[in-house]
């Protein structure tokens, strides 16, 4: 940078220089009266700035350019793949949100059918608790009904014969009207 400080006044001294030369020659002068000396010079200050120019400030700031345009080309791709990358996780997410609820609702339905299967299971077996009580609540009515049936048999019987029936003559009474009853 020093470097081109330096040259840029050398060059436009020089310039001046040649500028006054010309100025002490000719009197009335306007922007583009000069003489073909400056003109020279001119062109030559101007081909020596563009040429420092190019070497000290232009390259660097093309390739400082080109650096930030590859780095952001980089950070869109970078954001493209990582956009891409959402989008699948998304898709995959979705599905295995999908895949959950299915089974979710398989595992409802499954445990729906195994509940259901346990209350029948449940309900044929109070059923059949419920059976069997009410057969051994109607056996021991009947028994009960031919014991009285007995009793009265022997009661009657007793008056009809009028005489007393033992304890074992009862009993084998009361067997014989049973099985009798039981037959009919």
């Amino acid at each position: 940078m020093k470097i081109l400080t330096t040259i840029l006044i050398v060059v436009f001294a020089c310039a001046g220089a040649l500028a006054a030369e010309g100025e002490a020659g000719e009197q009335e002068q306007g922007i583009f009266s000069g003489s073909f000396a400056d003109a020279v010079w001119t062109v030559l200050a101007f081909l020596l700035v563009l040429a420092v120019l190019g070497k000290t400030a232009w390259k660097p700031l093309l390739n400082s350019l080109k650096t930030r345009e590859e780095h952001i080309r980089q950070q869109i791709e970078t954001a493209e793949n990582a956009r891409k990358k959402a989008e699948r996780m998304l898709d995959d997410s979705k599905h295995q949100g999908l895949m959950i609820v299915q089974q979710a609702a398989e595992q409802a339905q499954k445990q729906g059918q195994i509940l259901a299967e346990k209350t029948r299971q449940e309900i044929f077996a109070v059923k059949g608790r419920a059976q069997e009580d009410i057969e051994h609540a109607r056996a021991a009515a009947m028994q009960q009904l031919w014991e009285q049936a007995g009793d009265i048999a022997l009661a009657l019987g007793g008056k009809v014969l009028e005489r007393t029936i033992t304890s074992d003559d009862n009993q084998r009474l009361v067997q014989d009207a049973i099985a009798k009853l039981k037959q009919q």
